[in-house]
């Protein structure tokens, strides 16, 4: 049999890592193409190209795929510039597998014998076949170049393995460096894929729901490929971005100010509590309230239309009503006009009742009212 070409052709911004990995691929047979961007550096590659600009992980595999990598090559092995090579076997051996399983090309084969970060649900470094990444999405790529880093991996995942061309091989390894594995430092470039994360999450759910409208292919013979089946529990398909869209409602700046709001106030025994504020920063902080350290009696709102409303099974009311329950503090949930809501809150501190600022300075935390805390 002939001797086929596989390429390993990754985005990088970090020639270093580079340096490093880019051997290791040699070693095992692989060429490599390297789309590099926001750090320029010479690179042991056998193609790299400069990119002003960071296109995102699927946008840049698919330019990789279709523009710099040669058109002869029948499989290109997509990934990061933290990621190895199975070490058991070489691309030689891996591309007489793939084409055994994918004759046409036709397919994408994923490693799956490293499950970090759940990576056994989603295909973060795939071998796809040429016809896979010639045809697909209306002939633009081999991945849905409308994600900036994750979710893309996802969508190809399901969408394979919906069509019949997913080749999950437990058996194979590509050993995933992540620095969050290391231990090392977040790179500089991570703060871009932490400002898209959420973005690329809602993007994937919706068009989970949809059935991945655009993926199809197109070109000579594409009427004959086989349709997208979802799974029969399309839940499947979201355990992930579910998982993550209630991390993200945990892990936010809002929620952690409401919960530090809510500590002092447990740490000076005042209890029952008032929220002012019903506003986008409670909504976002709303994990805060789930197992608060001291009972959340109300939310004050000063919009007249919100009061009687149970959010959370929380009512909603005006300040006067706030006091006539007998709050014993009052936490601000504002980040923006937290300095109205300060001054709207004198008839809490006028009342002896202790108001917290989350952001803005505030005279030190007085004193409680003993009489109230003992009563």
């Amino acid at each position: 049999m002939p001797t086929h070409d596989v390429w390993f052709a990754i985005p990088s911004a970090n020639p270093e890592k580079c340096r490093k990995v880019l051997p290791v691929w040699r070693e095992m047979g692989y060429k490599t193409a390297v789309l590099q961007n926001y750090e320029r550096g010479e690179i042991p590659a056998d193609i790299a190209v400069w990119r002003d600009r960071y296109p995102g992980w699927p946008a840049s595999s698919n330019i990789l795929c279709r523009e710099i990598v040669p058109k002869s090559c029948p499989i290109v092995v997509c990934g990061g510039d933290d990621m190895l090579p199975d070490p058991n076997y070489s691309a030689h051996d891996l591309a007489e597998q793939f084409l055994g399983r994918f004759p046409d090309t036709f397919g994408v084969m994923q490693p799956h014998g490293d499950d970090y970060l759940a990576a056994r649900r989603y295909c973060g470094s795939p071998f796809l076949g040429r016809a896979w990444f010639d045809t697909m999405y209306g002939g633009t790529g081999g991945m849905c170049a409308g994600y900036h880093h994750n979710y893309a991996d996802n969508e190809l995942f399901w969408l394979a393995r919906g069509m019949g061309a997913l080749w999950e091989r437990p058996d194979l390894t590509h050993y995933h460096e992540h620095f969050t594995r290391t231990g090392a430092a977040q790179p500089a470039y991570w703060e871009s894929v932490k400002n898209n994360d959420l973005q690329d999450c809602f993007l994937y759910v919706a068009r989970a729901h949809a059935g991945f409208p655009g993926h199809e292919p197109s070109g000579p013979g594409a009427d004959r490929r086989p349709r997208f089946t979802p799974p029969d529990d399309r839940a499947d398909m979201l355990v992930l971005a579910e998982q993550r869209m209630a991390y993200i409602a945990l892990d936010n700046a809002f929620a952690a100010a409401i919960s530090g709001g809510l500590r002092r106030c447990s740490d000076l025994s005042l209890d029952p509590v008032a929220l002012y504020g019903f506003g986008f920063h409670t909504r976002i902080g709303v994990a805060a309230l789930c197992e608060p350290p001291v009972r959340i009696a109300c939310i004050i709102d000063d919009n007249p239309t919100n009061h009687g409303r149970r959010p959370w099974n929380i009512p909603v009311v005006s300040r006067e009503r706030a006091l006539a329950i007998g709050v014993r503090a009052v936490v601000l949930s504002a980040n923006s006009v937290e300095d109205r809501l300060w001054d709207n809150s004198a008839i809490f501190r006028e009342a002896g009742i202790p108001v917290m600022r989350l952001y803005g300075a505030e005279p030190a935390t007085p004193e409680p009212d003993r009489r109230l805390v003992h009563a």
